[in-house]
């Protein structure tokens, strides 16, 4: 009997032993694994005072790169085995592709899952990160207190583009409307209200129309609508 219980005993004791043993050595082993940081850039078009971070939109180019931290420092990746997907699609890998590029495929409202994975020193590191898509917009400037304007005047007003994919503001071809009445399209990003025009004589309120169009993709369209007050 007493041989049984010291058979038992032992068993018991090797088995938790081995048990509480092996968490205790894994929970005062570091993990060798580094944490990634992912940060990603549009090229889109916006004006130089804007001081925003420019959302994704149709068709912008993204520039993307990555990062290795652990213990509270930036590593070498230079010799590290980096591979880039975008919605689980290979877009890049090779030795220290820190940097990837690619462009939105996917309509305002949808987005990209851009992944990567870090292999270095029999450590493998993964991350993911998630692009939205926006629409380009157009902002109509309207510097009138309360957006009111005074009768028989001349009012310069505004159109300014965001988040197109153009090199320069000239590739954007600008229409203008004043009550749904076509006002005429071109490179000229300004109207001129003229209140003093027979149309306008009698109203109170008047509506301005703004679009704008890349002249290289008609795809990338934006248009705003607002109201002017005038006074009387």
């Amino acid at each position: 009997m007493l041989r049984l219980f010291l058979l038992v005993f032992s068993f018991f004791a090797l088995f938790f032993l081995t048990l509480y043993g092996t968490k205790a050595l894994n929970a005062q082993t570091p993990s060798n694994k580094s944490s990634l940081v992912i940060t990603w850039k549009s090229g889109s078009f916006f004006p130089a005072n804007f001081t925003g971070k420019a959302p994704a939109t149709p068709f912008s180019p993204i520039i993307a790169s990555v990062e290795a931290v652990s213990g509270g420092k930036i590593l070498n990746l230079s010799r590290a085995a980096i591979s880039w997907k975008i919605d689980n699609k290979p877009i890049g890998n090779g030795a220290g592709m820190k940097n990837v590029s690619f462009r939105v495929q996917k309509n305002k409202g949808d987005f990209h899952i851009l992944s990567v994975s870090v292999s270095q020193n029999d450590s493998v590191s993964e991350d993911s990160v998630i692009i939205p898509i926006y629409p380009q917009i157009i902002v109509v400037e309207l510097p009138f207190k309360d957006n009111t304007i005074s009768p028989g005047v001349e009012n310069a007003i505004k159109a300014v583009p965001y988040f197109f994919n153009i090199d320069s503001i000239k590739n954007i071809s600008f229409f203008w409307q004043i009550n749904n009445e076509n006002k005429g399209g071109g490179n000229n990003d300004t109207l001129i209200l003229k209140t003093g025009e027979p149309q306008l004589q009698s109203q109170e309120t008047v509506e301005i129309t703004a679009s704008a169009q890349n002249n290289n993709n008609p795809l990338e369209f934006a248009k705003s609508r607002v109201w002017l007050k005038i006074s009387r």
